[in-house]
């Protein structure tokens, strides 16, 4: 029985960590994305409108974890 609690504590900071860690990867992709969207967005290339797309997408993805994250707490 210890056994399967001690598991489940473990288990839990993991998922914690990992979360944290997808979190950073997701700021820093947001950080380097908008920092080459405001470099090219003159050109108005699709390359402009194809990073503004990912930048709202990681936007998004990045919100969905902290909901998730939220939800996770209750």
């Amino acid at each position: 029985m210890q056994e399967a609690q001690d598991f489940k504590n473990d288990s839990k900071s993991l998922s914690r960590e990992i979360v944290d860690i997808i979190k950073i990867i997701a700021g820093v992709a947001i950080a380097i994305t908008g920092l080459a969207y405001l470099y090219i967005r003159d050109q108005q290339t699709d390359l402009a409108n194809k990073l503004g797309k990912a930048i709202i997408g990681i936007a998004i993805f990045f919100a969905l974890i902290a909901i998730g994250e939220k939800i996770a707490n209750i």
